[in-house]
């Protein structure tokens, strides 16, 4: 609907004031009473022709309005209210074309790659993890269907110090359970090493798959070995837990395979050729304070070891290489201050500076009787991502995590979403779905009308309802938003127009029977829940979460 209110005032901006290229905005306004929606162009236009805003509103609005809509200026800006019969034009259209209605070719081929979760193959995803998956898996499909050629990728940390630790844990609990005492071990694991209950867990299978032989190896080679299994097993419990979240990646990329093929040693040695690189105490930097970090940063440290840095810019180099003409991060908040030294290694490669976008993700909190739950009551340890989702379901933790901003913290709140009420937003979502399907199934049982194979479009005309007529208006706008959410990568506006569908709904539903005597009324009220049940289904399908035929 913002298409055909900006042909127009581009035309007009164009044709009367030569001026093109202004970043103004059209959006619904915060009062509805205002109208269907508002823009702010006459205040940027009054830079450029120095003529007060309120002016140019009243001047501006007098040649948009037309059949389709009714500009009207308020305080500088100009409100548009759609005409009746655009409404039911435009809504015969949704209709008849069901969920192509909402689809467009945005992307037109373009070739992207998307990394989302990476979390280190050290433990269990925790719950930030799992909302990182969810925002990224909702890009996903946002991006797939409007016209992207998208590759999802999970980059695997098995390299470096952290794997050592984690191999380090294991032994040490191998050792534990064996009897073996071991105090350089000892004092390792208790300054640095993993205390989670998972490593004695793997411990046990250790000893019950190797036995003593774990024993009888020399103790480096010993724990890079169980840093390899542990990796293996904790890969597999990842992949699991995403899997039973409806989590897929095309690719999975090994930090250790880069060094492998020579890629970290290849970027290092471009680094150095370009002089972005000195030496100092043994150690070779990367100049990123030249890039705008707050100062530099070690690429080889002083016993010749590459640092997690110098793989993540291999690692992305190789994204370059590969022919992606974006990419997007999806990273943790506390990882905010690493992107300047990125972008800054990727400038110093030649990598256009809006090559990479980063989309950032804050932690969830869980609360249950009005308290927040940091612990599970099955470990005594955090909880995980698999804990949350057996608890309450994969519908209800996909929409949750995406009912704010990612980079917004997010409360969850594990008793409301238990609950089959309007409070709950999944089950009122899901519910309205339900509903229309409910009426379906009656319609056809008591009058042998089926609105899954009747032609429903002729009727739209028979709705009078002003109740009607905003829902249709919001079905529509539903199109715009999902736009929206495509260039600007953020999921999260469907859930908001998602909730805003279900509270017209059930409104309408509540004040409007729609099996009456009146065959062309009831005809006409098919139509509008017809147009509902598509908006729905789309919403629901593009971040991953059922629409029910029963509830």
């Amino acid at each position: 609907m913002k298409e055909l209110i900006k042909e127009k005032l581009e035309t007009l901006l164009r044709e009367k004031y030569s001026i093109e290229g202004l970043n103004y905005t059209i959006e619904e306004p915060k009062d509805r009473h205002l109208g269907d929606l508002a823009t702010n162009v006459c205040f940027l236009l009054s830079k450029h022709l120095k003529k007060p805003p309120h002016l140019l509103a009243e001047e501006i609005a007098k040649e948009l309005s037309n059949e389709d809509f009714q500009a009207e200026p308020l305080r500088g800006f100009i409100n548009f209210r759609f005409s009746e019969g655009r409404i039911k034009e435009s809504f015969r259209e949704l209709l008849s074309l069901a969920s192509n209605y909402y689809f467009e070719d945005i992307g037109k081929g373009k070739r992207l790659q998307i990394e989302f979760v990476s979390a280190n193959p050290t433990g269990p995803l925790h719950l930030g993890h799992g909302r990182g998956a969810v925002v990224g898996d909702a890009l996903y499909r946002l991006l797939k269907t409007f016209g992207y050629d998208v590759v999802r990728e999970y980059y695997i940390n098995d390299a470096g110090y952290q794997v050592y630790l984690f191999g380090l844990s294991i032994l040490y609990r191998v050792y534990e359970l064996f009897g073996k005492e071991d105090q350089e071990l000892k004092q390792k694991f208790e300054e640095e090493g993993y205390k989670g209950n998972y490593i004695k867990e793997l411990a046990k299978d250790v000893k019950a798959l190797f036995g003593e032989e774990v024993l009888g190896r020399e103790k480096e080679q010993a724990i890079e070995k169980l840093g390899e299994y542990g990796v293996k097993r904790m890969l597999e419990d990842i992949k699991e837990t995403l899997a039973f979240m409806g989590v897929e990646f095309d690719l999975w990329v090994s930090e250790k395979s880069l060094h492998q093929r020579g890629l970290v040693e290849k970027v290092i040695k471009l680094l150095e050729e370009k002089g972005y690189t000195y030496t100092q105490e043994g150690a070779l930097w990367f100049k990123s304070s030249s890039f705008g970090d707050d100062k530099d940063r070690v690429l080889v440290r002083s016993d010749g070891t590459p640092t997690y840095f110098a793989g993540d810019i291999a690692y992305h180099y190789y994204k370059h290489e590969r022919g992606f003409e974006e990419v997007i991060n999806l990273w943790g908040a506390d990882h905010w201050g690493y992107l300047p030294r990125l972008k800054g290694a990727l400038k110093a490669l030649g990598i256009p500076k809006d090559w990479l976008k980063v989309e950032f993700v804050q932690m969830v909190r869980l609360f249950s009787g009005g308290k927040e739950i940091r612990m599970s009551k099955r470990t005594g340890e955090f909880i995980t991502l698999r804990e949350l989702l057996e608890e309450v379901g994969v519908d209800a933790v996909r929409f949750i995590f995406l009912t704010k901003r990612s980079d917004t913290p997010l409360d969850f709140d594990i008793d409301l979403v238990k609950q089959n009420t309007a409070e709950n937003p999944v089950f009122y979502v899901q519910y309205a779905h339900a509903r229309v399907r409910g009426v379906f199934r009656e319609v056809r049982q008591r009058f042998g009308i089926d609105p899954d194979k009747e032609s429903l479009t002729e009727y739209v005309n028979h709705m009078k309802d002003q109740q009607g007529l905003e829902l249709m208006k919001k079905l529509l706008f539903f199109k715009d938003t999902l736009k929206d959410a495509v260039l600007n990568l953020s999921p999260h506006l469907i859930v908001y127009d998602l909730l805003e569908i279900a509270k017209l709904f059930h409104n309408y539903y509540n004040h409007h029977r729609v099996m009456v005597e009146d065959k062309s009324v009831m005809m006409g009220r098919l139509s509008l829940l017809k147009g509902v049940e598509i908006g729905l289904k789309v919403g629901l399908n593009l971040i991953g979460v059922n629409a029910p035929e029963r509830m």
